[in-house]
């Protein structure tokens, strides 16, 4: 678990880096939270998900994201977590980073809840905004693309495409690494702009 920690350590400085170069502030101030149900492989995770209509067999990622997409935090848990509590998990692994400049996070329609908001008030300090479909079309939600968008840069990464590893704790990790990979490849590409 320590090694975890020490990865999440250099993402989170490279984030802040990351922030930096593009003239943000170190640290976020509103943030993105959602979940991605993913399938593992025939001998891990059994559990089962319904998700939005979907039944998967295998773990949920939760994340929490800043403006840029960037990874805040992630909790990888079994499937059959409820959204509210795996969002509450991911919620409170952030709040051992840096969350205290938080003051909203968006989430869509899976996390309603007063105990919910309540627990992310007192996690952060930040209030808890839903974002709502305004109707049965297909529309763009205006801050949920960009979580998805994170998890469609995961889907680019073989290894992440399914989840492979025998212990959740390892797949946070990969997801450590994935994303520290990407951000040194943007801070090279801004740097040589420059």
């Amino acid at each position: 678990m320590a090694e975890i920690r020490h990865l999440a350590t250099v993402h989170d400085q490279l984030r802040i880096q990351l922030r930096q170069t593009t003239g943000k502030t170190t640290q976020p101030s509103a943030a993105i939270l959602d979940s991605q149900s993913v399938k593992t492989t025939e001998k891990r995770g059994r559990s089962t998900a319904t998700t939005q209509g979907k039944t998967v067999k295998g773990r949920k990622r939760f994340i929490l994201v800043d403006t840029l997409g960037l990874l805040i935090a992630v909790v990888v848990i079994e499937a059959s977590c409820p959204e509210r509590l795996g969002g509450a998990a991911v919620v409170f692994e952030a709040s051992e980073a840096a969350t205290e400049y938080l003051s909203v996070v968006w989430v869509d329609q899976r996390f309603i809840g007063a105990n919910f908001a309540r627990v992310v008030n007192q996690l952060t300090g930040a209030e808890v905004e839903v974002i709502c479909r305004h109707s049965a079309e297909f529309e763009i939600l205006p801050k949920p693309w960009i979580v998805e968008r994170t998890f469609a840069w995961w889907n680019s990464c073989r290894r992440l495409s399914k989840d492979y590893e025998v212990l959740p704790e390892m797949s946070q990790a990969m997801i450590y690494g994935v994303m520290t990979r990407l951000m040194l490849r943007r801070l090279a590409k801004l740097q040589e702009q420059t």
